[in-house]
């Protein structure tokens, strides 16, 4: 019985590997380049469509470097971000609008370029972190006075 599980672990192993490189929706092997596949019935994705350049169904770093605006709050309670880690592949946004999050928390500072930010969905954040050169204008929810705005350096020495 080991020897039968053992064998199955091992036919089966190849296969979910090759499973994790694959967007299901497309059945297409996703690029090293990608920061985000967009699929039709994905809320969070639709809110990249417009930084996708080449329609392909893929923002690839190159175009995530050339988006100057990213929209994050359509799809209302149906989207929710909890990590926003792909930001650091957009560093020329210039408006920015946060997504529905459960975080407290969200950093900006690796997008130096903004000039408006909207918070108006973060309706749990209670700290920003932005780059010490931006000053961006802020767009808050009702409990703006609850927001510390937080500055750091990201310029390399």
């Amino acid at each position: 019985m080991k020897r039968l599980i053992l064998l199955a672990a091992i036919l089966v192993s190849p296969l979910l590997a090759k499973a994790q490189s694959v967007n299901i929706a497309n059945k297409k092997p996703l690029p090293d380049s990608v920061v985000i596949a967009i699929s039709d019935d994905d809320v969070f994705s639709k809110c990249f469509a417009n930084c996708d350049l080449n329609n392909d169904g893929y923002v690839s770093l190159a175009e995530a470097k050339k988006a100057t605006k990213l929209y994050l709050d359509y799809g209302g309670r149906k989207n929710i971000i909890s990590d926003y880690s792909f930001l650091k592949h957009f560093p020329n946004l210039i408006e920015f609008s946060i997504g529905n999050t459960p975080n407290e928390s969200i950093d900006l500072s690796v997008c130096p370029k903004l000039e408006k930010i909207s918070l108006r969905n973060g309706l749990w954040i209670k700290e920003v972190t932005i780059s010490h050169s931006c000053t961006p204008q802020f767009y808050f929810p009702f409990h703006d006075d609850d927001i510390v705005i937080k500055r750091i350096r990201t310029d390399k020495f």
